[in-house]
């Protein structure tokens, strides 16, 4: 865990702000500004962050170590009429802190740096909603790895990996139906998640359903969990309520094995009912280089 980004596992963040990039020009020129500007911007900001690029863009700016192997997302289609589509973007930024001002003054810092360079594609800012609910009222990320060694495990790829230290990252924007998931009584919202939405105890026996967000989710190959560590933020104003799902893992296929299960992918043709209230709008796969990558970039 000493070789990840640190912002990965720091959990204070009250007020997050997402933002993905797509770099105009990949020529060496305009591949050395850009590396010049995230080097500015973490100098600058007073908040946790986490920089992240997608494949097209590392290929480019990773020329130290053999290629690493991870693939664009690729737009999900079930046979249920749900989909994810992709939007694959160059850059990922995370700003979170406990202090919205320091958020936001991190925002303007990245887009300072970055407006004469890229194009921003997507912008979500999100926050802490209560005791880390998500807007439904269920409790996120409830199956995370619980001690710091799980975490880095499921997150991070190991120490004999060429890019130890760095982490596959999957970021969905989803979009509730919060008026019609609220249209259930309790008891069948808690079905539908598979856990119980006061203490987020994990239903058991009969009362788990096959369907639920726990039972598509929970899965294991070969014996081995497919365990992710989850960081996904609330969102919402007026018009749009959400979650933006960011998350970790230590293999890229963790992710593709999980979203094919939740869209009916796969070969016993159950779907994960908590799509029919949650939309994927955007999704993108990224990777998270070690701190000790980063500052070979920036030149440190």
């Amino acid at each position: 865990m000493e070789h990840a980004q640190s912002g990965i596992f720091n959990e204070n963040n009250r007020h997050s702000y997402f933002l993905e990039y797509v770099i105009t020009n990949r020529d060496t020129q305009t591949l050395s500004q850009l590396t010049q500007a995230l080097k500015n911007i973490t100098h600058s900001i007073k908040c946790s962050n986490v920089i992240a690029f997608g494949k097209r863009l590392w290929q480019h700016i990773d020329t130290e170590h053999s290629p690493l192997e991870f693939n664009d997302f690729a737009t999900l289609s079930g046979p249920f009429g749900h989909t994810a589509p992709a939007t694959q973007h160059d850059l990922l930024i995370w700003l979170y802190d406990d202090e919205l001002d320091n958020v936001f003054d991190a925002m303007q810092i990245c887009q300072n740096q970055l407006t004469e360079l890229a194009i921003l594609a997507l912008e979500c800012p999100g926050f802490r909603y209560k005791d880390n609910r998500d807007l439904t009222g269920f409790v996120d990320g409830s199956a995370n790895p619980k001690d710091l060694a799980a975490k880095a495990e499921a997150a991070l790829l190991p120490n004999t990996h060429s890019h130890a230290g760095g982490s596959f990252v999957l970021t969905q924007k989803w979009v509730h139906d919060l008026s019609e998931f609220a249209k259930m009584p309790t008891q069948m919202q808690e079905k539908v998640i598979g856990r119980t939405k006061s203490n987020s105890i994990e239903l058991e026996g009969d009362d788990m359903p096959e369907n639920s967000h726990v039972s598509r989710t929970d899965v294991k190959v070969d014996n081995v969990a497919m365990k992710l560590y989850r960081r996904s933020v609330p969102f919402g104003n007026a018009n749009e309520k959400g979650l933006y799902f960011l998350g970790f893992a230590c293999d890229q296929q963790r992710f593709q094995i999980q979203l094919e299960r939740m869209f009916g992918l796969t070969n016993d043709g159950i779907y994960d009912k908590l799509i029919d209230f949650s939309k994927a709008v955007n999704s993108a796969y990224w990777f998270a280089p070690s701190q000790q990558q980063l500052n070979a970039l920036f030149g440190k």
